[in-house]
């Protein structure tokens, strides 16, 4: 069967085939097999007859790297709302985060009774501690018309996902496997000082060796050992996993030698700099920095660069030219972005409590980058090992090891057990007995039950549920999605009464901001600043004393105000070239920080009513804002005028 002259694997025909029965669709597969293929029929399909799609995405770039395919692609009958970002939310196919799917499930809004079905790309997310409950509560909340078509890499509990999905869902599913990748990938460890080694033969010389003799060379050079290998071999493009922004940037400007010809340099220097017009972009500070090491063909991206100049990075690497981009771990998300060659700065990474060994599905993941389709033969990956302190065998665990399970992570925030006691009441417990962590039988599903409602006695204890019912501040608490009690606190004790524009600007952003304590920010002294935070932190105190007291999971977070010396310069007018004169904090953590500001401010806004007194001044803010580097649409929308370079084929 072929489609856009592409001939089709047999499982994307055997998906293609039922989501032509009607029939839901649940695909686990390898990055690079063409799952998102398979989606996009179904989007050709709604088009054609008529009908509407909605294409959920984990993060908001995914999203919006979409929009901008499928509009060059679709034209106006595609959409985008994630929350930065509302563009024709009418049209026929709507791209979301899953969060903006989720909350559109819980308004209760009948836009979404018209959705025939939903993409749930990355669906072992659900797996994610901080944000998997989403992926759940959006299968079991949905209505029970929607059809999905959920895409997952390879999981080894994949028929009890299903079985899951069929008890909550029906029976009108159809799973679908792939283990074969279109592109083997060839798998080598690299020991600085050493170079490239076979596994076998490392634990061969392990058994003849002291455990603690000396490790090879970690001065640097090795990496550029690495390059001259990967160059000389011509496997380039490669993507260079570091796991954090210090050492991504640390590696960039490490590789002195160019790899580009003279012709690719002035082109790819051609193709930065027009770039950075578009996007109005000063050719200083890193911006500067990042030009200079493009002009060697390297590159580097993490969360802390301006989401305009990640984007500028991410439409290089596309374009074939730049030969090393070293990144964290969030661009393995990426869209259509493969290499030749993934390598890994190690096998191990800080994961917030202590230093671990990647999971195989995470190391799966990004290695599944490696090979692209129609290009290359074979995809090569490798493997930093710090070697014999990581010994051999535990490098063999994380590179061949089956993929770990997906488990439930339900944890309903407090606007969605708001949403939810509003139509069922106490009947919400039975709703929630519908989880995957309930079905899996998992020892922790009653303690999950048990933090529910200790959240429900919090909301009664302070007055969002009164007599079974949703009091005037629950009402107002169930249509705000993250950081809901810190708001309706403030709003109902007072505290916004009166404050001006940029005020409320800081306290909000005092409300999200949670920055590295490492950071340094200028202080604000002024009295009434003072004065402002003591009242918030007031208002506050009581619900944080009782969460602490009754022990819920994932409390709520103090206000953090460190931001406020950039907040206020941002709301006068400054350029974001000033606020490093306020603070030492990234471009990128900035933008996005202010992005979910703005955010909150628009939930807010629309919750208060038309009538109240605070909506003008909370328009005003938004107003005075969401402008230049911190516009999320005017990016989206600038980055569509402009064609993305492409060099790699479709898969």
């Amino acid at each position: 069967m072929d489609y856009h002259g592409i001939t089709l694997d047999p499982f994307q025909e055997e998906a293609i085939h039922a989501i032509e029965g009607g029939r839901s669709v649940l695909i686990s597969a390898p990055t690079g097999a063409g799952k998102t293929l398979i989606a996009e029929f179904a989007i050709e399909k709604s088009l054609e007859e008529g009908k509407r799609l909605v294409y959920t995405a984990p993060i908001k770039a995914l999203s919006s790297q979409k929009f901008r395919d499928f509009t060059a692609r679709y034209g106006e009958r595609i959409g985008i709302k994630t929350g930065d970002v509302t563009i024709n939310p009418d049209a026929q196919i709507v791209l979301m985060t899953t969060e903006v799917f989720r909350n559109t499930i819980f308004d209760g809004s009948s836009k979404i009774d018209s959705v025939e079905y939903v993409v749930l790309d990355e669906i072992h997310f659900l797996d994610d501690p901080e944000r998997g409950t989403v992926w759940e509560e959006s299968i079991i909340f949905a209505p029970p018309s929607i059809r999905f078509i959920c895409l997952s890499a390879t999981i080894p509990n994949i028929h009890q996902l299903a079985s899951w999905i069929k008890s909550v869902r029906g029976d009108n599913l159809t799973v679908i496997t792939e283990s074969r990748r279109p592109v083997p990938l060839a798998h080598t460890l690299f020991v600085p000082g050493m170079g490239a080694q076979d596994l076998a033969e490392l634990r061969k010389r392990e058994k003849r060796m002291d455990r603690y003799a000396p490790a090879g060379r970690r001065d640097g050079a090795w990496r550029r050992e690495l390059v001259d290998e990967l160059f000389d071999l011509k496997r380039l493009p490669a993507i260079y996993f570091a796991f954090n922004r210090r050492e991504c940037e640390q590696c960039a400007a490490s590789i002195h030698r160019s790899l580009l010809s003279e012709e690719e340099r002035t082109k790819i220097l051609d193709s930065y700099d027009s770039l950075c017009r578009m996007f109005s972009l000063d050719r200083d500070g890193v911006v500067a920095t990042m030009r200079h090491v493009v002009s060697r063909g390297v590159a580097y991206h993490h969360a802390g660069l301006l989401p305009t100049l990640k984007e500028i990075v991410e439409r290089l690497f596309t374009g074939g030219i730049l030969k090393i981009l070293f990144a964290t771990e969030t661009f393995a998300l990426g869209v259509n972005m493969p290499a030749r060659t993934v390598v890994f700065s190690s096998l191990s990474k800080f994961n917030g409590v202590e230093v671990a060994f990647l999971k195989s599905r995470d190391f799966q993941q990004m290695a599944g980058r490696a090979g692209r389709r129609g290009m290359d033969e074979v995809g090569y990956v490798y493997s930093v090992l710090d070697w014999p302190h990581t010994r051999a065998l535990s490098a063999e665990r994380v590179i061949t090891g089956d993929p770990e399970p997906v488990c439930s992570q339900f944890n309903l925030s407090y606007s969605a057990i708001l949403g939810l006691y509003g139509h069922l009441q106490e009947k919400i417990y039975g709703a929630c007995e519908k989880s995957f962590s309930v079905f899996q039988g998992k020892r922790d599903a009653l303690l999950k039950l048990q933090q529910m409602k200790k959240k429900i006695d919090l909301l009664k204890s302070f007055d969002y549920i009164r007599d079974g019912r949703l009091t005037e501040r629950g009402i107002f608490a169930s249509q705000i999605y993250g950081y809901e009690i810190p708001v309706a606190e403030l709003l109902f004790r007072g505290i916004l009464d009166g404050l001006s524009e940029t005020d409320l600007a800081v306290v909000f952003c005092a409300i999200i901001f949670d920055g590295r304590k490492s950071v340094r920010h200028r202080k604000v002294r002024a009295k009434d600043f003072r004065r402002l935070t003591r009242s918030v932190d007031g208002a506050l105190g009581g619900i944080l004393r009782y969460e602490k007291f009754t022990r819920i999971a994932e409390p709520m977070k103090e206000a953090d105000f460190r931001l406020a010396p950039a907040v206020i310069g941002w709301m006068r007018g400054e350029t974001f070239d000033d606020l490093e004169r306020h603070t030492e904090a990234s471009a990128g953590d900035i933008v996005r920080t202010f992005r979910q500001t703005i955010q909150l401010v628009r939930q807010t806004a629309s919750a208060v009513g038309p009538r109240s007194p605070l909506r003008p001044r909370l328009l005003a803010l938004l107003r005075a804002m969401n402008r230049d580097e911190v516009d999320a649409e005017r990016q989206l929308r600038l980055g569509i005028a402009e064609p993305v370079m492409e060099e790699n084929p479709k898969p």
